[in-house]
């Protein structure tokens, strides 16, 4: 599947090719590829990416495709270190004064993009980034990710949750719902059984 027959299947399953309801397709997709992200705890969603910190700035970017951070590391001396969130009440009365140095040992989150850590950098750090991502958005010039290659169906049915919700068919939707959520489940259940340790050594022993 890639974009343009996932659009045709969803004007297809839904018998209407109507000039409103083809100008919310994208849009029925856009929001099934967020669901997903949010939903399915796969690999294909996770990224790591290096970056730094700065001498004397005690605040860090975050990456444009990230959805939520699950681990921040700092590199001193090729060694890495696990940063520790912490509140904003505990990081004003651990490191007060955001002009004095040290090691960076905490993080909290500054706004939706930026973290600030504590002690403020004393060097240049390298840091390494652990995240959930959101796939680069389907589109006539993106024409395949991960899900049109792996999770056709899902993609599929939770479009037409969408697209049947837009038409107020409350029926349909259900029915496609219970159909997106098995999609999702064995989805889920797979990417268990790729991951597992016991299906590593079956894989790898033969």
């Amino acid at each position: 599947m890639n974009y343009t027959s996932l659009v045709q299947n969803i004007k297809d399953f839904m018998e209407d090719d109507g000039t409103e309801f083809s100008n919310e397709v994208d849009t029925f997709i856009d929001l099934t590829e967020l669901k997903l992200s949010r939903e399915l705890k796969i690999p294909a969603f996770r990224r790591r990416q290096t970056s730094s910190l700065s001498s004397g700035d005690p605040f860090l970017t975050m990456p444009t495709s990230m959805i939520s951070l699950e681990g921040l590391h700092i590199v001193n001396s090729n060694v890495r270190e696990l940063l520790l969130l912490r509140s904003d009440e505990f990081m004003t009365e651990y490191w007060p004064n955001r002009t004095a140095t040290g090691t960076p040992k905490y993080y909290a989150y500054f706004d939706d993009d930026t973290l600030y850590v504590a002690p403020t950098p004393s060097a240049n750090f390298p840091v390494e980034i652990s995240y959930r991502r959101r796939l680069p958005a389907l589109s006539g010039t993106n024409t395949t990710n991960w899900l049109t290659d792996n999770a056709s169906d899902a993609l599929l049915y939770g479009s037409l949750v969408e697209a049947a919700a837009f038409n107020r068919n409350y029926a349909l939707q259900e029915r496609y719902l219970g159909m997106y959520q098995n999609a999702v489940q064995n989805i889920t259940q797979e990417q268990q059984v790729r991951n597992s340790i016991d299906n590593f050594y079956q894989r790898n022993e033969g």
